[in-house]
């Protein structure tokens, strides 16, 4: 029995919603999640931050106090995935990898990210990122980068 136009057409209509339900799924990967979140002080000067990948511009944005901006990605197989940003906070400014290593957050880390997101708060004295102390069994911010 031949299908008609029509009737391959009405099916395809029918099969899109679910292929597109799929698009903010990893297949055969791990989706991860980089967050920052502004920690400055109350009435401090405007932070700035640019983020983007070698794939994906994430652009400028203005991130207003406890805001937090974030995005998630599907990680490659061989472990390439690389985001980073710059922030500006009035005559400072710094830029780094905020993402880098699929079992780290960065090559540099010192814990595994068994929860595949990066936490980096921006405070007045730097950048801290997330980290889990193993006998604790807690969370934590680590200073990794100051401003200077």
């Amino acid at each position: 029995m031949a299908l008609s136009f029509f009737n391959v057409f009405l099916l395809l209509l029918l099969i899109t919603p679910l292929d597109l339900s799929l698009a903010k799924k990893c297949i055969l990967s791990t989706m991860f999640q980089v967050h920052v979140i502004n920690k400055l002080f109350p009435n401090s000067t405007q932070l700035r931050i640019h983020c983007a990948s070698k794939n994906r511009e994430l652009g400028d944005q203005i991130l207003p106090i406890n805001e937090d901006f974030n995005w998630s990605f599907c990680g490659t197989f061989i472990n390439r995935d690389l985001y980073f940003c710059h922030f500006w906070l009035g005559a400072k400014d710094k830029a780094f990898n905020v993402f880098d290593d699929q079992d780290k957050c960065i090559k540099h880390g010192e814990t595994h990210n068994y929860l595949h997101y990066c936490k980096w708060e921006v405070r007045p004295d730097g950048f801290y990122l997330e980290q889990y102390d193993f006998m604790s069994k807690s969370f934590y911010m680590d200073r990794y980068y100051e401003w200077s």
